[in-house]
């Protein structure tokens, strides 16, 4: 049976809408589910904290990357599958994936039944499956979840240049930190950086293909620096990231690790998945082949 988790809040308001489509799909199909819809943050992970793997064999997830993220942290090493009816703002996970943004299209995938086993990253003790941010991004991602723009754009189909607004306004009043970084323990030290990627799979940001080469499957995650480069610099680098040609520049280093660990000069806000996460330190590892996904 399938355990449906609905955000129906997820794109303000789109993630009901998409579920509506969803329910028809499933009724047509003669598909047996149980369907559960979160009512606040935290809700969709404490719906399947004590899933029954035996009687539930997938969870599907119609919201966004920050309800899915909820929902990996539960299901990791465990029988049961995820799949995703993207209904967010950004859908990066979906994008990485090649999961289609229609809801006909992604429910015909999961009930096709066949899925991969992909790796699943861990900074601390929190699981993401995307990519996770330090510095300027998780500043951005955390100004971009408090703005009332992100529900603008989302009433009027345009979530995704949410994020990309927002970079404009955290980009003048942001400071760099200087950072050193552990990559499989060889070191590293960087000065001025903007900002830390550390990927599990390429797109981040609605769209930003900031590792264009990391790979859910290799058992590594990819690191992508922006250090010592001017404010006006990194505007022109920044749309480079759409089609992953900025790690050709001269301020963009590229890693490729199973081990990294990030010690700031300052603080640095972390995100992953979008949502922000509070950690002491910032010490990567990669569970591998540890989830299930359609």
């Amino acid at each position: 049976m399938y355990h449906i988790i609905v955000n129906k809040m997820a794109g303000n308001g789109k993630g009901l809408r998409m579920w509506k489509e969803a329910e028809k799909y499933l009724e047509e199909k003669n598909v047996t589910y149980l369907v559960s819809f979160t009512e606040y943050a935290g809700h969709a992970g404490e719906l399947i904290e004590n899933i029954d793997e035996n009687l539930i064999h997938a969870v599907v997830v119609v919201g966004g990357d920050g309800t899915i993220h909820e929902v990996v942290n539960k299901l990791v090493h465990k029988k049961v599958a995820l799949g995703i009816v993207p209904a967010g703002s950004g859908n990066d996970l979906a994008r990485s994936l090649g999961v289609p943004f229609a809801v006909e299209g992604a429910l015909s995938r999961i009930l096709k039944g066949s899925y991969q086993l992909i790796d699943v990253p861990k900074v601390e003790e929190e699981h993401y499956i995307s990519i996770a941010g330090l510095g300027f991004d998780g500043k951005v991602a955390e100004v971009t979840n408090r703005s009332r723009s992100k529900r603008l754009l989302n009433k009027l189909g345009l979530g995704d240049l949410s994020y990309v607004l927002n970079i404009f306004r955290v980009l003048f009043t942001y400071q760099p930190s200087d950072v050193s970084i552990e990559v499989d323990e060889k070191f590293y030290k960087f000065q001025d950086v903007w900002l830390i990627a550390v990927a599990n799979l390429p797109y981040y940001g609605g769209g930003i293909m900031i590792c264009p080469d990391a790979c859910g499957t290799d058992g590594e995650l990819d690191i992508c620096v922006v250090s010592g480069i001017g404010r006006w610099e990194l505007l022109f680098v920044f749309p480079l990231a759409f089609r992953g040609r900025h790690i050709k520049h001269r301020n963009v280093t590229m890693f490729r690790g199973a081990s990294i660990k990030i010690s700031p000069s300052s603080s640095m806000v972390m995100q992953c998945d979008g949502e922000i996460v509070q950690n002491k330190t910032a010490d990567f590892s990669v569970d591998e082949n540890a989830l299930k996904i359609f």
